[in-house]
């Protein structure tokens, strides 16, 4: 099969971390692929040297209504001929979208988030990742139609075997983009008022973004910074998750979050806040869940992972096993593919053409 992939969000987090996975599984399983980028991405190191991955970079300069880009894009498919084109993100759609009037391929969309109907109009198939993203209030602009069964992300990573936790659990890890919505403040708060309680702790965070200055600040002023360890941009993060004790997510917004299904695969006990995607993923056998944006909600919950390790073990062992039967690559790729001959034999026959 030929799909092409397209990605031209400029930032980087779940959802280039899942388009990145995706070319790569899709191509070691015999599948020609072409990635579609925007110039400068930091996938195109990553993705260029992968056996059946072709790399075509867009010079995007000019936003969501860039005609150059568009223009780039219709070039870069005539080129490859895929059989379908998989857009991820709005502006994908939306770009990829413009071609539609000379498209000789389905158009399918995947969701990464809540969808703005309008990006989306000229999308032939719409596949929601969470059950949740697939009855948002958001997608009035698009027919129900157009929708296919709800298909979850994937990770690609191995997983452990089993669990096997330190007797106590007080070696914290977290990871993300420094925004707001990310609530690592709710987290340092939190370190805060547990130190009095329990001191024995220490946290390390991965990640960059324009918070970086102000959570840095904010761990000296409330007297944990020598608790406290900021990484930077890590591309070991599944690793650094592995030899924490205890993994949190304190987001006060996540549509799903790939770092989560990390977390699973490695065997670390979670800690996090009740948003879409964690609900989506875990509950109360597999996690400690947290009400978000709330310092008291995750202070109990840190105390609990710390004074509770055989919990924190259980729900780690119950986590990786949702992981390997329902996230895993093997549970999720090829569901992926069925949904990819089903939508290129429902166009064939629609436009009446075969390959």
């Amino acid at each position: 099969m030929k799909i092409a992939q397209v990605m031209l969000d400029p930032n980087y987090g779940g959802a280039q971390r899942y388009f990145a996975d995706l070319c790569t599984e899709l191509a070691g399983r015999g599948n020609s692929v072409l990635s579609v980028i925007r110039k400068n991405s930091v996938l195109e190191t990553e993705l260029i040297s992968i056996n059946n991955i072709e790399v075509a970079v867009i010079n995007n300069r000019f936003g969501w209504y860039d005609p150059f880009a568009a223009n780039q894009i219709k070039i870069a498919l005539n080129r490859f001929q895929p059989n379908i084109v998989e857009t991820h993100l709005a502006r994908a759609a939306f770009l990829v979208g413009k071609t539609k009037s000379v498209s000789k391929w389905p158009l399918l969309a995947k969701t990464h988030n809540n969808l703005n109907g309008k990006y989306y109009r000229n999308m032939d198939v719409v596949v929601p990742f969470t059950a949740q993203a697939a009855k948002s209030e958001s997608h009035t602009n698009i027919p129900p139609n157009k929708f296919a069964s709800v298909i979850p992300n994937f990770s690609r990573l191995e997983p452990v075997s089993e669990v096997v936790k330190p007797a106590r659990t007080n070696k914290i890890f977290a990871a993300g983009r420094f925004v707001k919505k990310k609530g690592f403040n709710v987290l340092l708060e939190a370190l805060a008022e547990l130190k009095p309680i329990d001191g024995n702790f220490s946290l390390q965070i991965a990640g960059d973004g324009p918070e970086f200055s102000s959570l840095k600040a904010l761990s000296t002023e409330l007297g944990i910074h020598d608790k406290v360890q900021f990484l930077g941009r890590r591309n070991d993060v599944p690793d650094l998750i592995k030899n924490a004790d205890l993994f949190v997510l304190p987001s006060l917004n996540e549509p799903f979050g790939i770092i989560v299904l990390e977390a699973m695969a490695m065997g670390t006990p979670i800690i996090a806040t009740r948003c879409a995607g964690p609900l989506e993923v875990l509950d109360d056998t597999s996690a400690i869940l947290v009400d978000k944006g709330d310092t008291a909600s995750l202070v109990d919950g840190l105390r609990r992972a710390i004074q509770d390790p055989e919990g924190c073990r259980m729900r780690a062992q119950n986590a990786l096993t949702v992981y390997k039967n329902c996230y895993a690559a093997d549970a999720v790729v090829p569901k992926i593919l069925d949904l990819y001959d089903a939508i290129i034999q429902q166009f064939e026959c629609h436009n009446g053409t075969r390959r």
